[in-house]
């Protein structure tokens, strides 16, 4: 690959290894461009904390750090600061502050929650999108946040916009991805194709999501995910996609147009 900008780091709990070897690994694999978009903290207003992501007083040493590397390693590869986040109409207007004060330079969408996340409504315990659901109205309530996230014009893409685990009726759940993959192609805002999803055999890629991205003629780039420097060097798992996404007619953007380094 000739970038990835879906990279973690240990700060999310969940993936292990240091900056250095994922930046490592991406150079002996001839990776140019290295986007680490770990998953955001979130300025929850009480003592809320999210398992998965990092907290909001990490954030100054992760960005340090990459801005660190960056210069180490200029010669060999351009590393990118972002963060993967959910779209959270609460909350979002605190977080970009707080990235850009930090000097985040881009956001991917990864909505693994609807509403607030923790809010105590109806969606608080419901709204886990990879909890099995025939609900439409689960469905619903992803598909308009998702749309509602890419209107702010914040997000480079959004990843894995498959994600959210619906297993009902076939028909509504492509009407509703459909809002999606529109709004999608008319903010010019590519939809990742996600490689740790299709590695590990997960509900995504889902099939019917990207055979309506293709029909629309829907940008899409590949993220890999990486929670360990390995997935950054995966050759054979790069050509699966792309040869599945050439049967649709769909080729992915080699490299995207990134915000002005802070």
């Amino acid at each position: 690959m000739y970038a990835n900008y879906h990279t973690h780091t240990f700060r999310c709990t969940h993936a292990r290894g240091t900056e250095r070897e994922y930046i490592e690994t991406a150079v002996a694999a001839g990776m140019k461009v290295l986007g680490f978009a770990d998953h955001s903290p979130y300025p929850f207003e009480d003592i809320h904390y999210s398992g998965f992501r990092m907290r909001c007083a990490e954030l100054a040493d992760y960005c340090e750090t990459l801005r660190s590397l960056r210069e180490e390693y200029k010669d060999v590869i351009d590393i990118r600061i972002g963060l993967e986040a959910e779209y959270y109409p609460a909350h979002f207007a605190d977080l970009c502050a707080l990235a850009d004060e930090n000097g985040v330079e881009y956001f991917i969408m990864g909505q693994h929650f609807t509403c607030n996340e923790y809010d105590g409504g109806e969606w608080s315990n419901k709204g886990y999108s990879f909890r099995e659901t025939t609900d439409p109205r689960c469905l619903e309530k992803y598909c308009s946040q998702v749309c509602e996230g890419i209107e702010t014009g914040r997000f480079l893409y959004v990843a894995h916009p498959d994600l959210i685990r619906f297993t009902g009726d076939r028909d509504v759940y492509a009407e509703q991805v459909d809002r999606i993959i529109t709004l999608s192609k008319e903010r010019g805002m590519p939809l990742e194709y996600n490689l740790l999803g299709l590695d590990d055999g997960r509900h995504y890629p889902n099939p019917v999501f990207w055979e309506q991205a293709a029909k629309r003629g829907a940008k899409v780039v590949l993220g890999c995910d990486a929670h360990d420097a390995e997935r950054l060097d995966r050759p054979d798992l790069e050509k699966r996609a792309v040869r599945y996404l050439e049967t649709l007619g769909m080729a992915p953007e080699k490299e995207l147009v990134l915000p002005k380094r802070i």
